[in-house]
């Protein structure tokens, strides 16, 4: 009975050296460009964890042809980018003419932010959830890989993750019941949250 307990532990902790060594396997996989992937929204009713800001009033940016809008509080920043302004329709590949807003997004984040910046993609309802999701994902990445690709400063990190049409930001109906017809443009947008440097630029 001994050995076989003996055994039987032996086995257990071989499983968990190879549980540990495929993680590892799959975490390097993507460490060409240096990017954490959270897939936690994927298995959460919770949305990205910044997403519930009290935020102050959205403001355009000065910048004419950028579609980037912001909301802030005096410690987080939200940039919101409208997928239909930056992605090619049902791509993660970049629209021509998206550099504008790009190199802003680039520009708030160098100088205002700190720490973890989140990239979370959202799509509207159209189409399959799978398919949202993935898409959802594939943009997400896209900005990432984009941002690691500038000279960003080191005290920012950068993980991006996809949120599918789980999470709207506007509502599919009306208040008096009819259907929102600019709801799934609206809710299709790459939405990035940070906190604010305390030295930042204002």
């Amino acid at each position: 009975m001994k050995i076989f307990k003996t055994t039987f532990l032996a086995v257990a902790a071989l499983g968990l050296v190879a549980c540990n060594q495929n993680n590892t396997q799959d975490n390097t996989e993507g460490e060409e460009v240096e990017l954490s992937m959270n897939d936690s929204i994927a298995y959460s009713d919770n949305g990205p964890q910044t997403r519930d800001l009290s935020t102050a009033q959205g403001q355009n940016l000065d910048m004419e042809e950028s579609a980037l809008k912001f909301t802030e509080t005096p410690t987080q920043m939200k940039l919101v980018l409208p997928n239909a302004d930056v992605f090619e329709d049902g791509s993660a590949k970049f629209k021509e003419g998206s550099e504008a807003t790009l190199e802003e997004t680039y520009r708030m984040i160098n100088e205002r932010g700190v720490g973890k910046v989140l990239i979370t993609g959202n799509t509207g309802r159209e189409g399959n959830p799978d398919e949202n999701y993935r898409l959802s994902t594939d943009r997400a990445m896209a900005i990432a890989k984009w941002l690691k690709g500038k000279e960003m400063k080191k005290e920012v990190s950068l993980s991006a993750q996809g949120g599918g049409d789980r999470f709207p930001m506007v509502s599919y109906e009306l208040s008096n019941g009819e259907p929102n017809d600019q709801a799934n443009e609206l809710n299709s947008r790459t939405e990035i949250t940070f906190r604010k440097s305390r030295t930042a630029t204002q």
